[in-house]
């Protein structure tokens, strides 16, 4: 990658990396702040879907405004209130509804960066490119919830839940301090008013959205099919991996940790090895970009399908954590396909696309941990049943794409 793409790329990978510090590392700290205050599990639930609520919302707002004003200002914007909004968390578990406002409004702050790095990035990165700097920025969101998982736990020993809370709201200011100091801004406002960056394709001036042909066209719901099938599974695992470790394989939940973070670095590793090998099959030129991003989504989903199938099946907790990381980095090479493929139909409008795709994902996390609840309660073969529907969810999603998908520009 040519050194003038770098410094937005790295930058876009730590965007994403503080986001999932903070996604990931608030429910630690309010897992003992509820702990301490005897806050009923409604209530904790309640907390815990607060962000996102507001994540939801503001996914398609946080797209149409990143094409209409550009992802910079927007993302700036978004890290700037992140960050305040953070501080202001109560460190008090019994303060419920204003740890629930918080939450929600850190929600819809965070819930424009993804819509806006993809706009960024569409009007940046080159397609012989644009495979591993998307999977790069993407890998971030695994390594920073890794990261989460060490040190949050560690700040809180030090500091306490204020400290951990006011930690990830720092992270977010020192982000935008980095990007400032860069005047990486300056230099994207040069090159769009320029009308193209140099090396991209299809970064043009803002003439509309076109809502109704986008929510009409085939293969942008192919792509927010599978975003919403890759969530679905990935919050499942995350949410209920550790009961399952707990209850059927008798792994005390003290002891654990370890385990949690090694599916998020399998992720991190996979997501960039997914991206590094779509660019190569495309350079050969044996095989069109269509073939090869069908090809990444069809096998990630399949093998992560026949992973969620044998899960429950496990003997032994190395087993489980060996099965249930080929199924997460199965479903980060799978991401190869779907989640690159905003910028190929529509590069002025991926923000817009990725905010459309991205509200399905954050609608996954708000139905799919409920609903296996639901089924862990009522069913017979309780964890048969709750890992088998997202493996045939993911065969469902990959042949939807399979048979819609195209990275065909669509849109101008």
């Amino acid at each position: 990658m040519p050194p003038d793409r770098r410094p937005l790329v790295v930058l876009c990978f730590f965007a994403a990396f503080a986001c999932y510090l903070d996604r990931v590392g608030f429910p630690i700290v309010y897992t003992d702040l509820a702990r301490e205050a005897w806050i009923p599990k409604t209530l904790q639930g309640a907390v815990h879907s607060a962000f996102y609520n507001g994540y939801t919302a503001s996914q398609i707002p946080g797209g149409a405004l990143a094409t209409k004003y550009g992802g910079d200002k927007v993302i700036q914007c978004a890290f700037f209130a992140w960050g305040m909004l953070t501080m202001f968390v109560p460190s008090d578990g019994r303060m419920t509804g204003r740890i629930w406002w918080c939450r929600f409004a850190v929600g819809v702050a965070t819930g424009v960066v993804f819509p806006s790095l993809h706009a960024m990035l569409a009007q940046a990165i080159p397609v012989s490119e644009r495979n591993r700097s998307v999977s790069f920025m993407t890998s971030g969101m695994y390594f920073g919830s890794a990261f989460a998982m060490m040190a949050i736990p560690a700040v809180m020993s030090a500091g306490g839940a204020r400290l951990a809370t006011t930690a990830t709201g720092a992270s977010a200011l020192a982000w935008l301090a980095v990007w400032r100091a860069s005047r990486m801004s300056e230099r994207l406002k040069m090159t769009r008013e320029a009308g193209m960056l140099p090396g991209a394709s299809g970064a043009r001036k803002a003439r509309g959205t076109p809502w109704a042909a986008l929510f009409t066209s085939s293969p942008v719901l192919a792509i927010m099919l599978n975003n919403f099938t890759f969530h679905y599974a990935f919050f499942i695992l995350m949410s209920w991996l550790p009961t399952y470790y707990e209850q059927r394989l008798g792994l005390l939940a003290n002891s654990y940790t370890f385990l949690k973070m090694v599916p998020y670095l399998v992720m991190g590793t996979c997501s960039n090895i997914g991206g590094a090998l779509a660019d190569k099959m495309m350079a050969t030129k044996t095989r069109g970009a269509t073939s090869v991003r069908k090809i990444l989504n069809t096998s990630g989903f399949f093998v992560a399908a026949a992973a969620l199938w044998t899960l429950p099946r496990c003997g032994s907790v190395f087993s489980a954590a060996f099965v249930s990381s080929v199924a997460l980095g199965a479903l980060a090479i799978a991401r190869g396909g779907y989640a690159v493929n905003h910028i190929d139909l529509a590069p002025r409008l991926a923000g817009v696309l990725m905010g459309m795709s991205n509200g399905c994902g954050a609608m996954a996390g708000m139905i799919g941990p409920w609903f296996t609840g639901l089924i862990l309660d009522t069913s017979n073969d309780p964890w048969v049943a709750a890992f088998s529907a997202p493996g045939y969810l993911c065969i469902g999603g990959a042949l939807v794409y399979l048979r819609y998908a195209t990275t065909e520009q669509l849109f101008d």
